[in-house]
C-alpha cells in the first residue's frame, strides 16, 4: 500500500522536459511573425501601405539631407586647412632671406629648416622630387599612401589621415612641384560628432514624424471608413442611407458624391420595381377575381340556364383576352429590362405605314374625325412592327381623351436631319403635374374616366422604349382644356 503511495506521489510530481529548442528559437519564431503580420497588414491596409512609403520616403530624405550636410560641411572645412598650409609654404618660400635659394642643387639650409618647423607645428608632410630640390618629409613617420603622388589623394600614418595635393610652387626662378599632406583627423572627429548630433536629433524627429503619419493617417481615411460603415449598413429596408459628406473637400468627397448618386439611381429603380410589382398584381387581381366569380356562377346555377352560361363564357373570354394583352406588355417590359428586346429594321415607306394606321383605326372607330397630313413621301430605316405598334398607341391615347366627334390630326415631314411625327388632339388636355408623370408604367392620368377608357397606363411606356430604341425623341406639348400634342423625331 505504502509503496503504490509513494508510486503516484512519484508521478504526479514528475515534471514535464523543457522544450530548450522552443526557448532557443523564440526570437527568432517572434521575427518571423512580425515579419508576416507587417507583410499582411501592408498587403491588405491602404493606410499602413501609405504609412510605410511616407517613412521610406522620410528616412532616405533624412539621409540624404544629413550627408549632404556633412559632406559638404567637411569639404569646406578640409578645403580652407588646404588653403591655408599652401598659403603658410608659399610665404616661407617667398621670404627674401632664402634668395639665391639654391646652392649647387641643394636646398638653402635656413629655408629647408623653416619649412620643416612649419609642417611640424601644422602637422603637414611635404614631398617635392626635383633634380634641384628634394624634400620627403614622409620617409621617418611610417608613412602609407593610396595612389600615386597625384593632384589628390588620401594617405595614413599610423592614427593621422592625410588629405594630398599636387600644387607649383616657384623658388627664386625654378619651378617646383610640392605634394602637401594635410593632417585632415581634427575635420574628421569635428564630422564625426556633427553627425552622431545629427543622429540624434533625427531619431527623435522621426519618431515625431512617426506619431504625426499615424495621426494624419487615420485623419485622411476616416471618410473610408465612414463609407465602409455605411455601405454594410445598407440592406432592402434602409436604401435611404448616404454617406455624409460634410466638412469633406478632397477627392473623397467626390467617391462620396458618385456613391451617393448611385445609390439614389438604385432606390429609384428598386421603388419603381415595388411599384411596377403592386401595380401588376393589382391589375391581374381583378380579371382572375371575373374569371372566379363567373366560374363559381356556373358551378352553382348556370349550367342548365343557357342565358348565364352565355353570359359568362363572354366574361370569361374577355377577361382572358385583357390578361393575355397585359402579359403581352409585361412581357414586352421584361425583355426591355433584361436587355433582350431586339428591334429588326429594314428600309420601308413611313408614308405608307401612317395611312394603314389611319385607315385600320377609322374602320374601328366612327366617333372622332382623323385628318392626316403628309405631302411627301418618306422613308426610314427602322422596325416597321414596333413602329406601327408605338404609333398606335399614341393614336389610342389620343382617341380615348379626345370626346366624340373631336379631331385628331396625324402629321409627318422631314428636313435634312430629322423625320418628325405628330398627333395633336384638341381634347382634355393635361396639367403639368401629368404630364411629368405620363411615362410612368401603371401611371393613368384620371383614375375616374380610366374606369371609362380602359387600360393599364403601359402603352405610352411601352412607346417611349420603342421610340428611343430607334434613338428618337418625344416631346409632348400640352394644356388642361385644349388638348395634347405628342411629337416624335426620328
Amino acid at each position: 500500500m505504502d509503496k503504490s503511495t509513494n508510486s503516484d506521489r512519484n508521478t504526479n510530481t514528475t515534471k514535464k522536459p523543457v522544450n530548450i529548442r522552443k526557448i532557443v528559437f523564440f526570437p527568432v519564431y517572434m521575427v518571423i511573425f512580425m515579419y508576416q503580420w507587417i507583410r499582411e497588414k501592408i498587403q491588405y491596409s491602404i493606410r499602413l501601405t501609405l504609412s510605410f512609403r511616407y517613412i521610406g520616403i522620410l528616412l532616405i530624405t533624412m539621409f540624404g539631407a544629413g550627408l549632404a550636410v556633412i559632406l559638404l560641411f567637411g569639404g569646406i572645412r578640409i578645403h580652407a586647412a588646404v588653403q591655408q598650409n599652401q598659403a603658410g609654404i608659399q610665404e616661407i618660400l617667398h621670404r627674401d632671406l632664402v634668395a639665391p635659394p639654391l646652392t649647387d642643387g641643394e636646398l638653402n639650409g635656413e629655408l629647408y629648416a623653416l619649412i620643416q618647423d612649419y609642417c611640424q607645428e601644422n602637422n603637414v608632410l611635404l614631398y617635392a622630387d626635383d633634380p634641384q630640390l628634394k624634400i620627403d618629409l614622409t620617409m621617418d613617420h611610417g608613412f602609407r599612401e593610396y595612389g600615386s603622388k597625384s593632384a589628390y589623394g588620401i594617405a595614413l600614418n599610423g592614427q593621422h589621415i592625410y588629405f594630398s595635393m599636387q600644387k607649383n610652387f616657384s623658388v627664386g626662378s625654378n619651378a617646383v612641384k610640392m605634394v602637401i599632406y594635410t593632417d585632415i583627423q581634427d575635420e574628421l572627429w569635428t564630422l564625426r560628432s556633427l553627425a552622431a548630433i545629427m543622429g540624434m536629433v533625427y531619431l527623435v524627429f522621426l519618431f515625431l514624424a512617426l506619431i504625426a503619419i499615424g495621426l494624419s493617417g487615420k485623419g485622411i481615411f476616416q471618410p473610408i471608413k465612414d463609407m465602409t460603415r455605411t455601405v454594410r449598413d445598407i440592406s432592402e429596408q434602409n436604401l435611404n442611407l448616404r454617406i455624409n459628406v460634410s466638412g469633406s473637400k478632397n477627392e473623397l468627397k467626390e467617391l462620396a458624391l458618385t456613391f451617393n448618386e448611385m445609390m439614389n439611381r438604385l432606390e429609384d429603380q428598386y421603388n419603381r420595381q415595388k411599384q411596377f410589382v403592386s401595380d401588376a398584381s393589382h391589375e391581374l387581381r381583378t380579371p382572375i377575381a371575373v374569371i372566379q366569380g363567373y366560374a363559381d356562377m356556373l358551378d352553382r346555377w348556370g349550367k342548365n340556364d343557357t342565358e348565364v352560361l352565355q353570359e359568362s363564357v363572354t366574361a370569361i373570354r374577355n377577361e382572358a383576352v385583357n390578361m393575355q394583352e397585359l402579359i403581352d406588355k409585361l412581357l414586352f417590359l421584361a425583355r426591355h429590362d433584361n436587355s433582350t428586346l431586339e428591334f429588326l429594321k429594314e428600309e420601308f415607306s413611313l408614308t405608307e405605314l401612317l395611312q394603314e394606321i389611319v385607315r385600320e383605326t377609322e374602320i374601328i372607330d366612327k366617333g372622332h374625325k382623323i385628318a392626316l397630313d403628309i405631302h411627301q413621301e418618306i422613308s426610314v430605316h427602322a422596325d416597321r412592327a414596333r413602329l406601327k405598334q408605338a404609333f398606335r398607341i399614341f393614336l389610342d391615347n389620343a382617341l380615348k381623351y379626345t370626346p366624340v366627334n373631336g379631331e385628331i390630326t396625324v402629321k409627318a415631314q422631314k428636313d435634312s436631319a430629322w423625320t418628325e411625327v405628330s398627333f395633336k388632339d384638341n381634347g382634355i388636355g393635361m396639367t403639368q403635374e401629368e404630364l411629368r408623370r405620363i411615362f410612368d408604367r401603371f401611371y393613368r392620368s384620371d383614375q375616374s374616366r380610366t374606369k371609362a377608357t380602359g387600360g393599364y397606363g403601359l402603352g405610352l411606356s411601352i412607346a417611349k422604349i420603342i421610340i428611343l430604341g430607334h434613338n428618337g425623341k418625344i416631346k409632348v406639348r400640352s394644356k388642361a382644356g385644349e388638348g395634347s400634342e405628342f411629337i416624335i423625331l426620328l
